[in-house]
């Protein structure tokens, strides 16, 4: 599937994005400075996956290495070493390894990622671990094992999630089980910066606020397109099938192809007919990214106390920024966009 439309918007718009640039060529730098020797480490059950700001294309100078072990295979005690040489190699090399939370760093199962679908076994953590894989992952080795559990679990959220058919005979291209779950992440990190705010004692919370104001939001946008996406971007081949068992194979291959496209540029597509606005987003994201790319702004901004924020300037001048982005998405899917109005309304909502 083509990417580039960062670069198609940018040109279109005339912005000019130097942060975002700077970051998608921090994150290629990064991803080779450990291809090599993490490749080392391959065996056929086994896939490094990068999330985070790598997995995005956003990586700066703050940036942890969210990484998993995913496992799509027998259960072998070795796998145990292959966890402890990869936080060998990444401490080598002086990459910051993942946060202290323990969702990354960590082998991974695919059978939880494609069992524990909803219902009481599926923990937070393994929400987080799966939808993060379907919006923003990179393989940096066994790439087809990826692609394999993505499909594994396109097929228990589309294949397997079948509607009552329609009396008009018209085939319903919303993968709602999926819709509905990328809601629910959404709607988990909210929860979560509370609940951080909580148990740090508000440690670090103006970074995590301006997080979930932007590059959070931006992966609840990427999940809300990729489940329109059929609607937005119909292929040919969904028009023309003849039942459905032909229907959602195909329909569970093109979400998995829009897995293959970063979150920005997913949006960025979604904004090429409102150029405008689109420069207003992007501008924002970039001001956004910048900043974590400064680390005299970051260090300013772990020492912002809750009570202060209102009147401290780098925290409000993001925060504006910020302001900015959500109503640049607000118009997008609830004034310019018609099948985006029609979507979300019937869809985002009730």
């Amino acid at each position: 599937m083509r990417t580039g439309f960062v670069e198609e918007l940018e040109k279109k718009s005339g912005g000019d994005w130097p942060a975002l640039r700077v970051a998608r060529t921090k994150t290629n730098g990064l991803i080779e400075k450990v291809a090599a020797d993490l490749s080392t480490l391959q065996t056929p059950e086994t896939s490094i996956v990068v999330t985070g700001s790598v997995g995005r294309g956003e990586v700066t100078s703050g940036s942890d290495f969210d990484w998993m072990l995913l496992i799509d295979g027998a259960s072998d005690p070795q796998h145990a070493t292959l966890e402890n040489r990869v936080n060998e190699i990444l401490d080598r090399r002086g990459i910051k390894r993942p946060g202290p939370t323990e969702t990354f760093g960590r082998l991974v199962s695919s059978h939880d990622l494609v069992h524990y679908i909803a219902g009481t076994k599926d923990t937070n953590e393994n929400l987080t671990r799966r939808i993060l894989l379907l919006l923003e992952s990179i393989a940096i080795t066994n790439g087809p094992l990826r692609e394999r559990v993505v499909r594994n679990i396109l097929a228990r959220y589309v294949i397997h999630d079948r509607t009552i058919p329609s009396e008009s005979g018209e085939r319903n291209r919303i993968p709602h089980f999926l819709l509905n779950d990328v809601v629910r992440y959404w709607r988990t990190m909210a929860s979560d910066f509370a609940s951080k705010m909580w148990d740090r004692q508000q440690k670090g919370w103006a970074t995590r606020n301006l997080k979930l104001r932007f590059s959070r939001k931006l992966l609840f946008v990427a999940g809300l397109l990729t489940c329109f996406g059929a609607e937005t971007h119909p292929p040919e081949q969904l028009r023309t099938t003849a039942n459905a068992d032909e229907f959602l194979p195909l329909l569970a291959d093109f979400i998995g192809e829009q897995t293959r496209v970063s979150p920005l540029d997913k949006l960025a597509r979604a904004l090429l007919p409102y150029p405008d606005w689109g420069l207003k987003i992007f501008q924002a994201y970039d001001h956004f990214i910048a900043a974590l790319d400064d680390k005299a702004i970051r260090t300013a901004l772990e020492g912002v106390s809750f009570e202060a924020a209102s009147s401290d300037p780098i925290f409000g001048r993001l925060r504006e920024q910020s302001h900015i982005y959500r109503e640049g998405i607000d118009k997008l899917f609830f004034e310019l966009d018609p099948t985006l109005i029609k979507l979300i309304r019937r869809n985002g909502v009730f």
